[in-house]
């Protein structure tokens, strides 16, 4: 994790969420972070398999299953999608906010974080 949070071509609002999670984790646990934790990174370009082959699962896509995700949360440029615990191993997805991401996973994001215009979420 500290080679990917050094990395100096890693965008400096991902850097800083990603470094947050770590950080309230490790506090939830009162200890360092286990290898049971996963951190996956969707940028603009990614397709489908390239995603659900990162996640081990698929979220989008023809194959996508229901959504099935604690929550997600917009923190502008990026959304956050955190997954209940698969085996053992509870996943934390980052989402570029850009028309350029898989169609799929942003309308997902976008769909849960807009709201229809009288205040209730879509």
């Amino acid at each position: 994790m500290a080679k990917a949070l050094n990395d100096p071509d890693l965008d400096p609002d991902l850097r800083d969420l990603i470094a947050r999670r770590v950080w309230q984790l490790c506090a939830e646990q009162n200890a360092e972070l286990a290898e049971a934790i996963n951190f996956v990174v969707i940028e603009g370009g990614d397709t489908p398999e390239v995603i659900n082959d990162a996640l081990g699962f698929a979220i989008t896509g023809q194959h996508a299953e229901e959504p099935c995700y604690d929550a997600i949360e917009d923190h502008g440029l990026w959304f956050e999608i955190s997954y209940p615990p698969r085996d053992g191993v509870r996943t934390f997805v980052f989402v570029s906010n850009t028309p350029a991401t898989e169609m799929g996973i942003h309308y997902l994001c976008l769909s849960r974080v807009w709201s229809d215009g009288e205040g209730s979420r879509q």
